[in-house]
């Protein structure tokens, strides 16, 4: 015959059970840090954090900051307590225009492609203007968990009717590392090839195709239109290619045709906004607008630039200084081109606004360490949706970082350009450290 359990025992022996349940959760749940990093610079880019000596990082995400006694309070047996040496870490860098599959295509390695950006401290990317079999070469490659670095793909609006609404892609979502944003288009060209659209005519010069030329868009304003139209019906990003001012009023007036306000919070981004007036970025403020800076091309171009658009309007170009007085977040990673992009060489290009002959080009356009900072991580991240995971160095956050040899906010304006990525962090696991040898001097950018 069976033996009748008293009620009494049975409820003891219910609690027991879950206290032991409890028990072992707690013991998973460890307050120990996987990484703790100490005696350096921690630019956290948060406003609300002070002075930061030591940052603690756990399961991918940044778990504490602070000083370094408060933070040893998570050591624990198994912790690894890293020495900074008096060398600065702050977020991950974005690369908004790199054109991945391109570099891909190129090494035919993935893990090649994706050390080179690792290299530069960059812990997210943007695969931009992709066809359908770049696409699927990413997704595949994703779904073999082979990627290091978060990439943002970003088809050609090209794809847009076929994509947009379809089941099978989940928009802004990341899977395995990849997040498909929205889609892309160009409006206009550049103003090396005398195809960027402006609203006055360049410069007379014998290059010139026509009398007062001002070039003209790449596409017919009605198809333009129509497939704005389109990414505002699906509520995909779109990621517009205007180097022109005329261009610019072209996205505005559609903007306004298509009753997009600052309120509903679409964020659409035009890349390189680089000859926009002064009356645009108050445009883009009411309707929303992101503008996608690159000041590297002061360097690259701004002799150029004077030649054909004159002094006036090659010294406003890339006007980020302005936007950010306007209250609009704005980045500064759109350089173009499958090749990664020298990251501190941007830092100083934005900071410094010199030419190849060392000329100042826009002296109050300049930024200070910090904005320009911010605009290639905090603000990036806020370009595309992430500003809840990424941008800061802050608890919650992810622990992407990368550790540089100085302190851009500390060393000589001019010499921002030799400071070096020391380390890569993505999600708390070192993905890139400079080889051992001796610093050296760096040579000029890579012309993309």
């Amino acid at each position: 015959m069976p033996t009748t359990v008293p009620k009494e025992l049975m409820r003891y022996l219910a609690a027991v059970s879950l206290l032991a349940l409890i028990a072992c959760d707690s013991m998973d749940d460890t307050p120990d840090a996987d990484t703790i990093y100490f005696n350096g610079n921690i630019l956290t880019l948060s406003p609300h954090s002070q002075k930061v000596t030591a940052i603690a990082f756990k399961n991918g995400k940044v778990q504490a900051i602070g000083t370094r006694i408060g933070v040893m309070r998570h050591q624990g047996d198994i912790t690894e307590v890293v020495d900074l040496n008096g060398q600065t870490m702050l977020p991950g860098f974005f690369a908004g225009n790199s054109q991945f599959s391109k570099l891909l295509e190129q090494t035919g390695s993935i893990e090649q492609s994706l050390a080179a950006f690792a290299s530069q401290g960059i812990t997210t990317l943007v695969d931009i203007d992709i066809d359908r079999k770049a696409l699927e070469t990413l997704l595949t490659q994703a779904n073999a968990n082979k990627l290091t670095l978060d990439i943002i793909a970003i088809p050609s609006a090209s794809e847009l009717e076929a994509l947009a609404g379809s089941d099978q892609i989940k928009f802004g979502q990341y899977s395995n590392r990849l997040k498909i944003a929205g889609f892309t288009l160009k409006l206009d060209g550049t103003t090396k090839d005398l195809t960027a659209w402006m609203a006055y005519p360049y410069q007379e010069n014998p290059d010139l195709p026509a009398p007062n030329w001002r070039s003209s868009p790449l596409m017919p304003f009605s198809q333009f239109h129509a497939l704005f139209q389109l990414a505002v019906e699906y509520e995909r990003q779109l990621f517009i290619h205007a180097v022109g001012d005329a261009a610019i009023d072209a996205i505005i007036q559609a903007s306004y045709d298509l009753k997009i306000n600052a309120g509903q919070d679409q964020r659409h981004v035009v890349v390189m906004s680089r000859f926009m007036r002064n009356n645009q970025i108050q445009q883009y403020a009411k309707l929303g607008l992101f503008g996608c800076f690159d000041t590297s091309n002061i360097y690259l171009d701004g002799v150029d630039d004077v030649d054909k658009l004159g002094l006036g309007r090659a010294n406003g170009q890339s006007p980020i200084k302005q936007a950010l007085e306007e209250g609009l977040s704005a980045s500064n990673i759109c350089s173009p081109g499958p090749n990664p992009f020298d990251t501190t060489f941007a830092l100083w290009s934005a900071v410094n606004r010199v030419t190849k002959e060392g000329e100042i080009m826009g002296s109050g356009l300049r930024l200070s360490a910090l904005e320009a900072l911010t605009a290639m991580s905090k603000h990036a991240a806020f370009q595309f949706f992430e500003e809840e995971t990424k941008g800061e160095l802050v608890p919650g956050k992810q622990a992407d970082a990368v550790i540089l040899s100085d302190n851009p906010m500390a060393i000589a304006p001019g010499l921002i350009r030799t400071i070096e990525v020391v380390a890569t962090i993505k999600q708390g696991k070192t993905i890139y450290r400079r080889p051992s040898a001796s610093k050296t001097q760096k040579g000029d950018p890579p012309t993309n």
